[in-house]
Parts: C-alpha cells; sequence; structure tokens
C-alpha cells in the first residue's frame, strides 16, 4: 500500500463508518435499550472488519468518524466524553485484532476466515468494545446501569459484528468468483 492510499482509507473508512452508523439508526433505533446501547448495532461489524483489513488506518477513520457522529447525534454531551468514546470506537477494534491474529492465527484478508475464526473474533471484540465503552459511559456518568448496557452493548455488537463480516466475507467470495469466471 503506498502512502497516498492512506489518507484514502481514512476517508472512506470513515465515510462508510457514518454511512452505516446512520442506516443502524434509521432501522433499528426502535430497538435500543439506551442512547448508548443499542440491540443490534451494524456499525461494529465495519469498526472490526476496517481495522482487520486497513489496521490503523482504518481504526483512524473509525475514530474521526465517530467523533463527528458522537458529536453530531449528542449535541448536549460534553466533549472530552464523546471524543473519548469515539477514540474507544477505533482503538478497540485494533486490541482485539491483534489479541486474534496472535491467539488463533487470524488471516486479515478474511478470505480463509473459518466460522470458529469469525465467532472468537466477533465475541472478544464485542466484550472488549462494550465492556470499554460502558466503563467510560459509567464513569462519565452516562450509563445508569453498567451490567445490563454492557450485557445489551455486547450482545448489539456482537451481532452487528457477524452480520457484517458473514456479508463482506460473502461479498469478497462473490466477487472472487466473479473474477475467476471472467478469467476462464
Amino acid at each position: 500500500m503506498n502512502i497516498g492510499s492512506k489518507p484514502a482509507i481514512v476517508v472512506l473508512t470513515g465515510a462508510a463508518y457514518v454511512a452505516l452508523f446512520e442506516l443502524n439508526a434509521l432501522l433499528f433505533s426502535s430497538f435500543s435499550f439506551s442512547a448508548n446501547a443499542d440491540w443490534i448495532y451494524l456499525p461494529s461489524g465495519l469498526r472490526l472488519g476496517f481495522v482487520l483489513v486497513f489496521g490503523v488506518w482504518g481504526a483512524l477513520g473509525i475514530v474521526f468518524a465517530s467523533i463527528a457522529t458522537n458529536l453530531l447525534h449528542y449535541p448536549n454531551g460534553d466533549a472530552v466524553t464523546l471524543v473519548v468514546a469515539g477514540l474507544i470506537s477505533g482503538l478497540t477494534p485494533l486490541l482485539a485484532r491483534k489479541i486474534c491474529v496472535d491467539r488463533f492465527a487470524l488471516d486479515i484478508s478474511l478470505k480463509n476466515l473459518t466460522a470458529d475464526q469469525l465467532f472468537k473474533t466477533a465475541g472478544i471484540f464485542a466484550v472488549l468494545s462494550a465492556t470499554i465503552h460502558q466503563l467510560w459511559l459509567t464513569f462519565r456518568g452516562r450509563t445508569d446501569n453498567f451490567i445490563s448496557s454492557t450485557a445489551v452493548t455486547t450482545l448489539g455488537d456482537f451481532l452487528g459484528t457477524i452480520l457484517i463480516l458473514y456479508a463482506a466475507k460473502y461479498l469478497i467470495n462473490f466477487l472472487s468468483g466473479l473474477r475467476d469466471d471472467s478469467q476462464s
């Protein structure tokens, strides 16, 4: 990857995250447990997927986009809480990626991702992301019930991650099949 593509990764990753954040709000806002805990959260799948594939550059796109969506959707929140929540959104997938690559020999291209690896990765990411987010929000007085909010956020992150990563896996396989067919 050349240096010129890194800013493009940050911008495109951020734009995709914002778009899926808005779509998730449109589709699932009536299913929210609370302002900071969703039963299904599709953007979590993009967070992990983009960080698995693009590493730090994907994480930066997520950080910037998450801060922007936080400031836009929670205008009455204090900037420190919203900015740190944005940092958590981008950095926890990096931590999950490191754990899964080291512990499970995870293929970050997602081409040879097994169902077992996908579920382990999604689970580790969901638990880390939900716990760290809810710890921060509890510390800042933004979560009323840490345990129930963490449980719901973990489930929402897990479901969103599974849905998005499986969709990405099938899209990659489909496009790879199209390319193979056209070269035959």
